[in-house]
């Protein structure tokens, strides 16, 4: 690691190299080191005393360049060394320190601090250093949220990054992350972060939650870890702008922000021009960018040092999320805000400026240059069209998609009341495969129901524990009627209860929608030809209580991420009708569906296999949909009777 550093009484020679230093201290103040050149006087080959001998010998000039050139590389070595570290074991209390930080208009300040005492020595989390913020601006703001990374020095080496703050603290206390912990950082072999909150859930298991109406807790319990004991850490401050954050606080997005301890600031990315110009420097205020495009969301911290093309920042982890790309951007303070709880600095995110790597415990660190992809969201919501690009991570992709529905949705104006929501999900693999599904949600909280759904379909193909294809891009299409939609189905008739092989089956449904007339449809279902005599049974739902009871008679095992997909594909809208026969009768559970297999075949594997075989009782055999025109209940199951007539062929 390579730090410059200029004392102020006077190192008048410059180096080489143009970076910035790593540390801050009384005695050392950063700035850029113009690299000194001789100047050359007219008629002079060379610097120093006049000669103006023409005699003088062309390799005599270039000797005593290369003699100039030596003198100006051993100064520029006295103004350079590797970053000074200091260890929390060499601090004690009462050691006066420097913690640096930027504020409004770009400016960095040097905050004087004072040693109160290491805690947590020998904990697996590691010490933190208690110190105290000796700056009267700060008597009444406090240690404020976006100031996590701000580098502390003592003695002129680099102690750590301030990170810690506690709500309602009276006094500017903060802890300090040591750096000789963020240094881990970059060794990006074993990821500690983590995955999700808990594992998958079966799809049955989201298919029943979604039924039940707490698919958002749910969702929300497996992809957002609860935030755990021990340490606290700055709330970690969100700039957020456009319409979609704007309304997305309410409902299931606010749970999310919640959960993740995020304070949401006006802000977002608002481009190089918001930016003060310069390089990046230790105190600097940078941003991760998460969303991006017609809304911006970023997370805002500072930069606790430098290395190259290095950069260590936060102190503590954004999510803990361990390996990511996710893009970096050079960010501006505009003010800071005071707060009783937590005051925090509100900013813009500006040009992309390289890559966060690695999101673990003790802080964040990336690369300066060129930044990763992101993956493409387009919404429409009624009227209005948006697209956006977000984070590609196997966590935070399907929170911030869901995020970014309830806010589109709720751009129209209606964020609360009975109100029915109808969302179409389209995602595109990078193999060219596709998956589109359709569905419907009512009540009071419908937008929530909508974001934890498209939450809950992103996060399981993320999931995947195959080798899954990237996604290319998503594509949401949703629209909403105020006032309950969801009709109740009255009785459902078929129009004769004993049928023939060949034979169509007309279905009489009559339900009703609130505030209209009773409605009657009519359904028809074949009759295989090949059923023998027997029990047969008629099986009418809605597409959502059919597609949770198929789940859950039929399982399927995945055998591949393309077997992933067509489980996907395997739910249904609440706006369907579906009417299925079965009949009962051994069928085997394989990887990727079921097959048909003899009742003693079955019998036959069960001996061998016990538990390890899956069977399902009922097999489809004719199976039909009609749309219902809105989202309607219903779950009925009718037993017929087949009987053939001797003779008969069948109506076709």
């Amino acid at each position: 690691m390579v730090e410059q550093r200029v004392r102020d009484q006077g190192l008048g020679a410059g180096c080489l190299s143009s970076g910035y230093c790593q540390g801050f201290s009384p005695q050392w103040r950063c700035r850029k080191v113009p690299v000194a050149r001789p100047s050359w006087p007219p008629g002079n080959p060379c610097p120093g005393p006049e000669y103006n001998n023409a005699t003088m010998t062309r390799a005599y000039a270039l000797l005593w360049a290369f003699i100039v050139l030596i003198v100006l590389a051993g100064t520029c070595t006295s103004a350079v060394a590797e970053i000074e570290v200091i260890t929390p074991a060499e601090v004690k209390p009462g050691d006066q320190g420097i913690c640096v930080t930027e504020i409004e208009g770009g400016r960095l300040i040097e905050i004087p601090v004072t040693i109160l005492g290491v805690v947590g020595a020998g904990q697996p989390e590691g010490e933190m250093v208690l110190i105290r913020l000796q700056d009267p601006r700060f008597e009444a703001v406090g240690v404020a949220a976006g100031m996590s990374g701000s580098p502390v020095t003592v003695d002129g080496r680099l102690l750590g990054a301030l990170a810690f703050g506690w709500q309602f603290a009276t006094e500017p206390i903060a802890g300090v992350t040591p750096f000789t912990r963020m240094q881990e950082l970059a060794d990006t072999g074993a990821d500690s972060g983590f995955e999700a909150g808990s594992a998958r859930p079966a799809l049955f298991e989201l298919a029943t939650a979604h039924q039940e109406g707490r698919l958002a807790e749910s969702v929300l319990d497996w992809l957002v870890p609860a935030a755990a004991g021990g340490q606290q850490v700055l709330p970690l401050v969100m700039a957020s702008g456009g319409p979609v954050f704007t309304m997305a606080g309410r409902g299931f997005a606010a749970d999310v922000w919640q959960r993740l301890g995020w304070v949401t600031t006006p802000g977002g990315g608002g481009g190089a021009s918001d930016v003060p110009a310069g390089d990046l420097v230790p105190g600097s205020m940078i941003a991760g960018v998460l969303v991006r495009g017609d809304a911006s969301l970023s997370a805002g911290g500072t930069v606790t040092a430098i290395d190259g093309a290095q950069v260590w920042a936060f102190g503590h982890p954004f999510l803990g999320a361990g390996d990511v790309l996710m893009p970096m951007a050079r960010a501006s303070v505009v003010t800071i805000l005071p707060s009783l709880a937590n005051s925090f600095k509100m900013f813009n995110a500006g040009e992309i400026i390289g890559t966060v790597r690695s999101d673990r415990r003790h802080g964040v660190w990336g690369t300066l240059g060129p930044a990763p992809e992101m993956l493409p969201v387009d919404i429409k919501a009624g009227e209005n069209s948006y697209h956006f690009e977000v984070l590609h991570h196997r966590v935070l992709t399907p929170i911030l998609t869901g995020i970014l529905v309830a806010g589109a949705h709720q751009t129209r104006g209606r964020s609360f009341g009975l109100q029915s929501v109808d969302l179409r999900l389209e995602v595109d693999f990078e193999s060219g495969e596709s998956l589109a599904l359709d569905q419907v949600f009512d009540g009071a909280d419908a937008p929530s129901q909508a974001a934890a759904w498209t939450s809950a379909v992103i996060g399981y193909l993320e999931a995947s524990p195959f080798a899954s294809d990237d996604i290319r891009g998503i594509d949401l299409t949703m629209d909403s009627v105020n006032g309950l939609e969801r009709a109740s189905v009255l009785d459902i008739t078929p129009e004769r209860w004993t049928v023939e092989p060949g034979q169509r089956l007309g279905i009489r449904v009559r339900f009703r929608r609130p505030g209209n007339p009773i409605e009657t449809v009519r359904m028809e279902v074949k009759i295989p030809r090949e059923l023998a005599d027997g029990r047969l049974d008629l099986v009418v739902a809605d597409g959502a209580s059919w597609a949770l009871y198929d789940l859950q008679a039929r399982p399927t095992r995945a055998g591949t991420f393309s077997d992933e997909i067509r489980l996907l594909g395997r739910l249904r809208s609440s706006k369907e009708l579906v009417a299925a026969l079965e009949v009962p009768g051994g069928s085997l559970v394989l990887p990727g569906g079921t097959v048909a297999a003899p009742v003693g075949m079955v019998a036959t594997l069960r001996s061998g296999l016990g538990s390890e075989l899956q069977t399902a009782k009922y097999r489809v055999v004719s199976e039909t949909t009609l749309d219902a025109g809105g989202p309607v209940a219903a779950a009925v199951r009718l037993r017929l009777v087949v009987k053939a007539r001797s003779g008969w062929t069948g109506d076709d």
